[in-house]
């Protein structure tokens, strides 16, 4: 879950590369894809990312509303668009019980905004029965972090776009408990990561020094990541504190995570056509902590699969 343009393919498409090697290194767990053919769009994300030269052949255009990410399906009696499936295989060695389908969605943002839920166009209503929620919370789009970024050299600071990520939560709680039935007092117990990106550009702001090693010597390091997380969240409270506020509003289980799928500032370019672009420097990135979120939804879900300490 995440607003327009607040990088969610970027992050996907990184953390699908990440979690082959993290989840194999640290926990002896293989991540392959479930069916190359059907997960062939986010494949060529990936391979673009990763093995381009240049910011324009590694800039990932934006995810359209009803653009190839999402298959039209009989559903109800109708045609709808929904976004396809990422399915990837996770299978622990030597022990082959324990295998199960991990199953991704990348959304555009629009269909996270108010008024954008149909009959004919119900693409996120598969949040409400997901096993774990990522909401991706762009910090440059927020004007108080925005604020406490002066100095920093990135060419997102400069565009200026209307901040309604909290509308965009307050709007994923209502749908979520009208699909489940619930009122507005209740929250469901789902995972919920909060993930804030571009860490590289605000993570200096955290009193305390650096956050501390979510995985260490084949665990997850739970206490770790309490830490982590009641410190992301008290700045966030300073911040923003509508974002803290609505996520808990839907869920009694929610943690706050540092992360930048990049590592490093994009850079802004001119491409073939003469647009100007801001898109990554593919020699230049340095994924930060992007696996530990899922990888701590996983130690919920399969803890015979990420272990913890």
């Amino acid at each position: 879950v995440g607003a327009p343009s607040s990088g969610k393919s970027y992050y996907l498409s990184v953390l699908t590369r990440t979690l082959q090697t993290s989840l194999y290194q640290n926990f002896g767990v293989t991540f392959r894809d479930a069916d190359p053919s059907e997960n062939v769009i986010l494949t060529q994300m990936r391979t673009q990312l990763f093995s381009a030269s240049t910011p324009e052949d590694a800039f990932l255009a934006k995810t359209e509303l009803e653009g190839m990410l999402y298959e039209t399906l009989p559903r109800q009696g109708r045609k709808v668009r929904l976004p396809k499936p990422f399915v990837f295989r996770v299978t622990r060695s030597r022990a082959h019980d324990t295998d199960f389908a991990l199953v991704f969605y990348d959304n555009a943002g629009e269909h996270f905004e108010p008024t954008r839920n149909s009959a004919d166009s119900p693409g996120a209503q598969h949040i409400a029965v997901a096993s774990g929620i990522f909401f991706l919370f762009d910090p440059l789009h927020n004007t108080e972090f925005r604020a406490r970024l002066r100095g920093i050299r990135d060419p997102q600071i400069q565009s200026r776009r209307l901040d309604q990520q909290d509308v965009i939560l307050a709007e994923t709680e209502v749908r979520i408990k009208n699909v489940l039935g619930l009122d507005s007092r209740q929250t469901i117990d789902t995972p919920f990561a909060v993930m804030v990106g571009k860490s590289d550009t605000w993570e200096h702001l955290l009193p305390g020094g650096p956050l501390l090693p979510c995985v260490e010597k084949g665990a997850l390091v739970q206490d770790n990541i309490r830490q982590n997380s009641a410190r992301i969240r008290e700045m966030l409270l300073e911040l923003c504190p509508a974002i803290v506020a609505n996520a808990e509003a839907i869920s009694s289980n929610v943690a706050y995570f540092a992360i930048s799928p990049l590592g490093c500032s994009p850079v802004q370019f001119t491409d073939r056509e003469g647009h100007v672009r801001i898109g990554p420097d593919p020699q230049s990135i340095q994924p930060r902590q992007v696996e530990v979120p899922t990888l701590w939804v996983l130690s919920q879900l399969a803890p015979e699969v990420v272990t913890v300490k």
